[in-house]
């Protein structure tokens, strides 16, 4: 008998009330409509159920320092699972082409037919997508989808490029080896993620810092390399979760108490795998990350709401991004040589000091 399975469904992040606690809400996908600056959450595998998916769009929320209304909106897809595997992530064909049609292809068409093509671009302008991992191979695959519709409704390839290209997938560790994008995206990753094998090739980077871009305008696709998010002695943490650049509502990073693997890290004071320094020392670097990360995000969501403002449409700037995360990126490289030369005069003058005893007890002989 075959198993049962979860479908997957769209939900949306709320105000909280007395009767919606929790501040999410299943979507009717023939009642949606995009009319105002719109994030779509695409998490990774682990996102099998409402709590997930609503803590993706919280994550979203935190990242912004904002709050959902009106005039902005985050959605969060759940993704379905089989009664036998229910941590494994399962999206269908026809699911996904139900999001495409329902929440894609009314930007670009009206009662079945194409529309003018800056209207199509400045429509998709709304939307900003936000994925992890396996999030990403769903919006590559909702990206083929949608190419396929407009060229059904009559654009051509390069409009339908063009078009597509106005909406950045800005992901993290996102699985894409093989993959061509057509939207825009930001991409980062970390040299000490476990699932390193099913990203492209991403070890040629800066050595002199702790992160490099590189910026391919053919893709118009901006990819951010760390050699590690979390500045420690060893690798104990699992970098490819998101959680390394989970901030709360009070914009603190909440790595420290979401990641930690129970091996012996005491989170009061100092950690015992490095005693030379602090807890907020050894999370900079992926405060640094979470900083560029929703720099990202926030950059797309303004160019959502300057486009509202006027005729002219406005595109993401990833050569502006490129350089403020690279001076983030820079300043953050600083304050660690500066921090090594720091230990280094510490262990010179501790160096003095024993030789000093040593000479001052064979003296007393």
């Amino acid at each position: 008998m075959e198993d049962d399975r979860m479908p997957s469904l769209l939900g949306q992040r709320v105000k909280k009330t007395k009767e919606n606690k929790f501040g999410f809400v299943d979507v009717d996908l023939n009642k949606l409509t995009i009319d105002c600056p719109t994030v779509l959450c695409l998490g990774g595998g682990y996102v099998v159920g409402r709590k997930m998916a609503n803590g993706m769009a919280k994550f979203v929320v935190n990242l912004l320092h904002t709050n959902v209304d009106e005039n902005f909106k985050v959605y969060s897809l759940v993704y379905g699972s089989y009664e036998s595997s229910p941590m494994t992530p399962s999206v269908t064909k026809e699911e996904l082409d139900a999001v495409a049609n329902k929440l894609f292809v009314p930007l670009v068409s009206k009662q079945g037919e194409r529309i003018d093509t800056k209207t199509a671009q400045k429509n998709m302008r709304n939307l900003t997508i936000v994925s992890h991992c396996f999030g990403a191979s769903v919006a590559n695959q909702l990206a083929v989808i949608i190419k396929n519709k407009m060229v059904e409704l009559g654009y051509s390839l390069d409009e339908t490029a063009s078009i597509l290209k106005q909406i950045t997938n800005i992901s993290y560790a996102p699985f894409k080896k093989e993959a061509n994008t057509l939207f825009s995206g930001v991409d980062f990753y970390s040299l000490k993620d476990k699932y390193k094998s099913y990203f492209p090739d991403i070890e040629n980077r800066n050595k002199d810092m702790f992160a490099s871009t590189t910026l391919n305008t053919k893709e118009n696709c901006l990819t951010v390399v760390a050699d590690s998010v979390f500045d420690g002695n060893d690798n104990i943490f699992d970098e490819h979760l998101v959680d390394l650049l989970i901030r709360d509502e009070n914009w603190k990073l909440r790595a420290s108490e979401n990641i930690k693997q129970g091996k012996g890290i005491e989170l009061n004071g100092q950690l015992p795998i490095n005693l030379n320094k602090t807890k907020d020392e050894l999370f900079s670097r992926a405060d640094t990350m979470s900083v560029c990360f929703g720099l990202c995000v926030a950059e797309s969501v303004s160019n959502s709401f300057e486009n509202q403002q006027t005729k002219k449409l406005i595109q993401i700037d990833l050569k502006k991004l490129q350089k403020s995360i690279d001076f983030l990126i820079e300043e953050e490289s600083k304050k660690e040589k500066n921090a090594l030369v720091g230990e280094e005069i510490v262990d010179y003058v501790q160096s003095k000091k024993e030789l000093k005893n040593e000479d001052n007890n064979s003296k007393s002989f």
